[in-house]
């Protein structure tokens, strides 16, 4: 039963000459799991916030066309905070209830079946703001349940959750979708994690839907059109030119099982990156408890050496933004000794902390005035570098949220820092920008600057880290060549490891498959 229809659907935010969506035919029916792929600015987040109508009713505009929803739509954004209102999780998720006026009996009843089947019942009582992201983010969709919507849009959902919170919130929209017949619209960049879960999707350019279909049909679409947005699976699938290409880990595997052997797995031969012996940050037995009384991190140990490129991996709340706001000088150790021999710069996880000049030029244009840096020059190298030089005279504010974090990131390239440190730099990019974005990251270790990356996405630290550092509760778990650290995990790890565990050892990424199997594997 169709229960959304778009049709001829055109939309420009206030005060904009181009349109964030053009000409847009869209019907979702009953029960879908729809995927909603795109480029960053491509117009994914507008289509989201169509189908509730926060546009145009919350942003204004202009708007052409129809649009027909038969049922009430909830949203969960990508950022939980902006969602919770309330001091206490069990009145955050009676909040929207106790604005429709439902009586007290059907408040409680909601309200607690949402606790339940989330499984957030022994945090009912706690403070919103001493969650951990993921907690948010279950709370959020708890009072989007509570409310009674059985049609779900989510945008990044995941984005700025571990692994381990990810695959949580994932599975309650599996169940969601599954076992209660809600219908999910979700918008990720991240694909690897919930392509198996879609029975459809919508691909966006330039404001306009360039595919709607299947799974296994978008896989070809995304290969033949260049457009590198398939899980990395099929991906490497696809490129061994076969024709069925498998959607999921567990099918790929059963195809590899033919050709390898369990007794027997294969070594890949992979060269370590060598490490500088300069040591440009030491850190000793640090120690650091916030003013609750939080101990955030217990005798720490770290060094990190000139030219490196480290990645920092770790559980939300685990201490490892706690770790870099140490090393930049923001917070102070409790106990221990940090010492940093070079200028940091330090790129924080939320955009929208370094953007309030009034256009993009100037946002990178104060950071030089700050440092009393005279090369302007520097300006639009960064901005061609980040692919956002368009949009140097426009209002950072009005970007989407991959647009910000580039800006943000901008801000802090062009000083040219001799360490720089990026909490969550992948955050809202595509592929294509996370490409760009590694390109820079090699560019800057050529040149001897030294990088520390705070991420959840083993892809891209698998493919441009040397060493890789896990910490969890304020302790450092495991630290070393990435080839270990990374290799036969459960959620820090990558996909073609996962793949080819236990057939061929210490593969990591597309390019590691790619050339083990070069020989040896013809599908």
């Amino acid at each position: 039963m169709e229960i959304s229809k778009i049709q001829d659907l055109t939309y420009y935010y206030p005060r904009k000459s181009e349109p964030a969506l053009e000409k847009i035919n869209l019907s979702i029916k009953e029960g879908e799991f729809v995927l909603l792929l795109g480029e960053s600015g491509s117009g994914k987040s507008t289509l989201g916030r169509v189908f509730n109508k926060i546009v145009p009713e919350f942003y204004g505009g202009k708007i052409q066309g129809n649009i027909d929803n038969q049922v009430e739509v909830g949203m969960v954004f990508q950022d939980p905070e902006k969602q919770l209102v309330m001091d206490c999780v069990e009145r955050e998720i009676a909040f929207g209830l106790e604005n429709l006026g439902k009586p007290y009996e059907i408040m409680r009843k909601k309200v607690m079946e949402a606790l339940s089947f989330l499984n957030i019942w022994d945090i009912k009582d706690k403070k919103t703001y001493e969650l951990s992201g993921g907690q948010k983010q279950k709370v959020a969709i708890g009072a989007t349940v509570a409310m009674g919507y059985r049609f779900f849009v989510l945008d990044e959902p995941t984005s700025q959750l571990d692994p381990v919170a990810a695959e949580e919130i994932l599975h309650i929209l599996k169940r969601l979708n599954e076992e209660l017949g809600y219908t999910i619209v979700l918008i990720e960049q991240r694909i690897d994690r919930c392509f198996h879960l879609a029975d459809r999707v919508l691909f966006m350019e330039d404001g306009k839907i360039a595919f709607d279909g299947e799974p296994q049909s978008f896989v070809n679409f995304s290969y033949e059109n260049d457009k590198n947005f398939s899980p990395s699976v099929s991906e490497y699938f696809i490129r061994k030119q076969k024709r069925e290409v498998p959607l999921t880990i567990k099918e790929g595997r059963k195809i590899l099982r033919k050709k390898f052997s369990m007794d027997d797995s294969t070594p890949f031969t992979y060269e370590e990156e060598k490490i500088s012996n300069e040591e440009v940050i030491s850190i000793q037995n640090l120690s650091f408890t916030y003013e609750n009384g939080k101990e955030a991190l217990k005798k720490l140990n770290l060094t990190v050496f000139e030219g490196e490129v480290l990645g920092i991996m770790g559980e939300n709340g685990g201490g490892k933004s706690t770790l870099l706001k140490n090393i930049s000088g923001l917070v102070k150790p409790t106990k221990g000794k940090v010492k940093v021999k070079k200028e940091v710069g330090y790129l924080s996880q939320n955009p929208n902390d370094y953007l309030f000049n009034d256009t993009v030029y100037e946002e990178l244009k104060y950071t030089l005035d700050q440092k009393n840096i005279k090369d302007l020059s520097r300006i639009d190298k960064v901005l061609k570098d980040l692919e956002i030089f368009h949009y140097r005279d426009k209002n950072p504010r009005d970007l989407s949220g991959g647009e910000k974090q580039r800006v943000a990131l901008g801000s802090i390239l062009v000083m040219e820092p001799e360490i720089l440190i990026l909490d969550e730099p992948t955050r809202g990019l595509d592929r294509k920008l996370k490409e760009r974005l590694g390109k820079i990251i090699n560019d800057l270790k050529n040149k001897g600057k030294t990088i520390i990356l705070v991420t959840h996405d083993a892809e891209f630290v698998s493919k441009y880290c040397a060493r890789v550092c896990l910490i969890f509760d304020g302790t450092i778990a495991q630290i070393g060549s990435k080839y270990h650290v990374l290799t036969d995990g459960i959620y820090y790890t990558t996909q073609m490891n996962k793949l080819f565990s236990g057939y061929i050892d210490h593969i990591l990424t597309l390019e590691d498959a790619l050339k083990a199997t070069k020989e040896e594997v013809k599908i």
